[in-house]
């Protein structure tokens, strides 16, 4: 059995770039648009086929990384990058660029799957939780630093530099795999060929317990609360209360710093008290949140007072994340990625159906965003409770 551990700067600058290679290159899109002579919605293809691609093959490199390992699986997907990367580089048209992007969404997921079923190697879980809270603040900084990078290249260097920034930093990870990726200490090579009833095998194995799906009612209903609130935000503050952009930026991005220090308050109190107690302060807070904006909302109607409330809803969510996600992990030792996998495809592919449904109730009445993330945080506790690790 080994013993070595990847460095963790390395896990969490990967989860990072996974994320990274979504906001980088933004600002640029509606001139890539013009660029090439097409429409605003074959242009948003180039981010919405990514994200799909992205969710959807963490089902094929779970399975894929538990089997023949990090140090095969991580080079072979970061040299498939930067062959989509190159097709982006030098694409002709938007088709180009769309085939390029769904290659990158294709591979980049990989890089997730490695570093989140990576925090497995810590059989502490309180450990564990702390490997997940900084990846989460690895992760929270893309969105907030990203997009200003991204403009700075485009404004100085063109478009194509915001995917050759992408390049160099797969080709930098590609580099430092090689030299300092370790094995999970449970990792036993497989002499077996991989083929569809070997992903079925793994998947058989995963499903079967019981606390996996009692926490992923929990992370997708933490997760679903996150996005119903980010992806109507927008239409709330500029169209409805007429914030300009760049104020609306400022909002969001301070709603990034509560994501950093909330994983850092996180930190601090799971030494002091269990994973548990902290996994249920953090719904409770979520649905205080909720119970806030609810009350503003009904006394003062759509105000960015009555939105103020996210931040506690924020942290709330914040808090709850890592010792679920830590605990859940604890009965996949030798699996880790093929958990991470359903985990991941679970909380983005129901949160995004949430996130539609909610979206088009909260056009008819506002008090639907905060009742149904009330309704998800009693739901949340519910199962909190019912947990018998």
């Amino acid at each position: 059995m080994q013993n070595r551990k990847t460095p963790f700067i390395f896990i969490a600058s990967l989860s990072g770039f996974a994320l990274l290679t979504f906001d980088l290159y933004q600002p640029a899109l509606p001139y890539i648009t013009h660029l090439f002579h097409t429409t605003h919605s074959i242009g948003q293809l180039t981010l919405s086929l990514y994200l799909f691609i992205f969710g959807l093959s963490q089902l094929l490199w779970g399975p894929l990384v538990d089997h023949f390992g990090r140090q095969k699986c991580l080079p072979f997907s970061l040299t498939l990058f930067l062959i989509g990367t190159l097709i982006c580089i030098f694409a002709i048209n938007i088709g180009m660029l769309i085939t390029g992007r769904i290659i990158q969404g294709l591979s980049v997921c990989c890089a997730n799957i490695v570093a989140f079923s990576s925090t497995r190697d810590y059989e502490d879980s309180t450990i564990r939780a702390r490997a997940i809270s900084h990846i989460s603040m690895a992760i929270s900084i893309s969105p907030i630093f990203a997009p200003l990078i991204g403009a700075i290249l485009f404004v100085h260097f063109g478009w194509q530099s915001n995917f050759i920034s992408m390049a160099l930093i797969a080709l930098t990870f590609l580099i430092l795999s090689q030299h300092i990726l370790h094995e999970s200490p449970y990792w036993e090579s497989r002499k077996n060929d991989f083929a569809l009833r070997t992903l079925f095998s793994y998947y058989r194995n995963v499903i079967k317990h019981p606390q996996l799906w009692k926490g992923i009612v929990i992370i997708t209903g933490s997760y679903s609360s996150f996005m119903i609130f980010t992806l109507n935000v927008a239409y709330l503050v500029i169209d409805e209360l007429h914030f300009s952009p760049s104020q609306f930026a400022f909002l969001f991005a301070a709603n990034g710093l509560i994501i950093i220090v909330g994983n850092y308050l996180g930190i601090q109190l799971r030494e002091i008290y269990p994973l548990r107690w902290n996994m249920r302060l953090g719904i409770i807070i979520h649905m205080l949140g909720g119970l806030s904006m609810l009350c503003l909302m009904a006394w003062r109607g759509l105000s960015i007072y009555a939105l103020l409330p996210s931040v506690i809803i924020t942290l709330g969510i914040v808090l709850t994340n890592p010792p679920t996600l830590s605990l859940m992990l604890t009965d996949f030792k030798k699996n880790p990625a093929s958990a991470m996998a359903i985990i991941n495809t679970s909380r983005m592919s129901i949160s995004a159906v949430f996130s539609i449904i909610i979206g088009s109730l909260i056009s008819y009445h506002l008090c639907f965003l905060p009742l149904t993330i009330i309704l998800i945080a009693f739901l949340c506790l519910m199962f909190s409770f019912s947990w018998i690790h």
